[in-house]
């Protein structure tokens, strides 16, 4: 296997707009290609270089880095789909329009427009947006929301807790990218089926949520039953503070938050995201990822969940999920606050799969993985490190092999931080997993194995742990 790492380079003329709307709409096909064929890969995040970095002096624009580990003839495959993607959107520059918005009023009548057949991308300009009750419910489906520039700290919408919420979207393939989402007195992001037929291919892509006053992103069905299949949840940070805290308790009367809730959902993928901080005093908060209610196929993959009362679930009680797999993710809490619970918990969902995951509790709740009530059957729970009981709760049943739950603090990097990467090979779990086609690459997307055999836990040790190779490109395209 080689690392391959491919810049594009988008030199800007005139007001640069096209070009960079086309740089935006590159970046999101070229992340679903890879995903599309199981290549590990990065896509990294869109910036502006300086003048005359990588281009002529005196030129500016953004380039757009993919690095993925994969053999030579796929890196080949990317570079030819590289050039087609920019060709095909250059060309389609000219049929394909942006509206940038720098107002509240200018946002909320952008997504109107949007709705009626007008510019499906909106791009909206630097700045806090005070919302204030205005919400943005999209209808149409291939609609675009990002902040022009890519830095999600920079473009702000501000519910203030009189907004309940801040985007509702009834509609396939919408994106909400690269903004923060704050102070929504209920979910920042509602995504429900339509009126007459099931959405599918929403895409949340590096986006902050901070304080919902419910669950940060919620997914259900609409009034009509139908639902919202099929999306992908990715490089996002969700928390909450202990200001939203004392408002969750104020609204709800109770606990009731969360990271993201999903109901009757289908295939989607919840991937490299980081969620922190849903608890309350007083009550147990629910999941930081939670699929149920008759959800199905889910994968949650990759994600770090730091100080929340319960960890990852797929159903709860009677109301289950089917299949799917949760893979390499991290999970810490610290000390107790009184209604801590499971890392991971299945509960009615069937032939789940538990792989690679490590789970590092403080709190005196004594299991780190539940599988529970009798419809649970067929459960594979693989390769874990944890520091309490993997175990079975009425009457469930599955295979539980090759895990460690005797995981020492001092064991990981900075556990108290939740980086639970393994410090070194000493403990017992390097090269002693069980060999998975479900699990090629662990926590930071590095290939496993990187010894003799897989490691326990979802980071994958290495010599060189927390350092990666900083390669010269082997291709660069400039646009002129």
């Amino acid at each position: 296997m080689a690392i391959f790492a491919v810049h594009i380079i988008l030199q800007q003329y005139g007001t640069g707009k096209n070009t960079l709307h086309n740089a935006y709409r590159a970046h999101i096909e070229l992340n679903k290609a890879i995903n599309d064929q199981e290549a590990r890969g990065v896509l990294e995040q869109l910036q502006p270089h300086k003048p005359g970095e990588f281009t002529n002096p005196g030129s500016s624009g953004w380039f757009l880095s993919v690095k993925t580990t994969m053999n030579t003839g796929f890196a080949l495959c990317i570079i030819g789909m590289t050039l087609a993607l920019f060709i095909t959107l250059s060309w389609q520059n000219s049929c394909t329009a942006a509206v940038y918005v720098s107002t509240v009023n200018e946002l909320v009548n952008a997504v109107t427009a949007a709705n009626t057949g007008s510019d499906h991308t909106i791009l909206v300009n630097k700045g806090t947006y005070d919302l204030n009750g205005e919400y943005l419910r999209i209808t149409a489906d291939n609609v675009t929301v990002r902040s022009t520039n890519g830095a999600r700290s920079d473009v702000v919408l501000d519910g203030n807790y009189v907004t309940t919420e801040i985007f509702q979207i009834l509609a396939s393939n919408v994106t909400i990218a690269d903004m923060t989402l704050q102070k929504a007195q209920d979910h920042p992001i509602h995504m429900m089926g339509a009126d007459d037929h099931n959405i599918s291919g929403v895409l949340i892509e590096n986006v902050h949520i901070i304080d919902p006053g419910q669950q940060a992103v919620k997914i259900n069905a609409g009034g009509s039953g139908h639902s919202a299949d099929q999306g992908i949840i990715r490089d996002s940070l969700l928390e909450l503070t202990a200001a939203g805290r004392t408002f969750v308790w104020d609204h709800n009367g109770s606990c009731y938050t969360g990271g993201i809730d999903g109901h009757g959902a289908t295939y989607w993928r919840i991937q490299d995201n980081e969620v922190r901080g849903f608890w309350c005093n007083g009550d147990l908060s629910e999941h930081a990822i939670h699929f149920w209610s008759n959800s199905a196929d889910t994968l949650v993959e990759r994600n770090l969940i730091v100080d929340c009362d319960r960890g990852i679930g797929f159903g709860l009680g009677t109301s289950g999920h089917q299949r799917g797999i949760i893979r390499n993710n991290m999970i810490y809490h610290p000390e107790n606050h009184g209604y801590s619970d499971v890392g991971i918990g299945l509960e009615s969902a069937p032939n789940a799969k538990v792989y690679n995951n490590t789970i590092f509790l403080n709190h005196e709740y004594a299991n780190a993985i539940e599988y529970r009530w009798s419809v649970t059957t067929g459960v594979e729970i693989r390769n874990n490190l944890t520091n309490k009981d993997i175990t079975s709760r009425d009457e469930a049943s599955g295979t539980v092999s090759h895990n460690s739950i005797t995981a020492q603090a001092d064991w990981f990097l900075d556990a108290t931080a939740g980086d639970l990467h393994l410090t070194g090979t000493g403990h017992g779990v390097v090269d002693t997993g069980m060999a998975l086609p479900e699990v090629n690459d662990d926590f930071d997307q590095e290939s496993r194995p990187q010894g003799v055999g897989v490691d326990i836990g979802a980071d994958e040790y290495s010599a060189a742990q927390g350092s990666s190779p900083v390669l010269p490109p082997i291709f660069l395209l400039l646009l002129r």
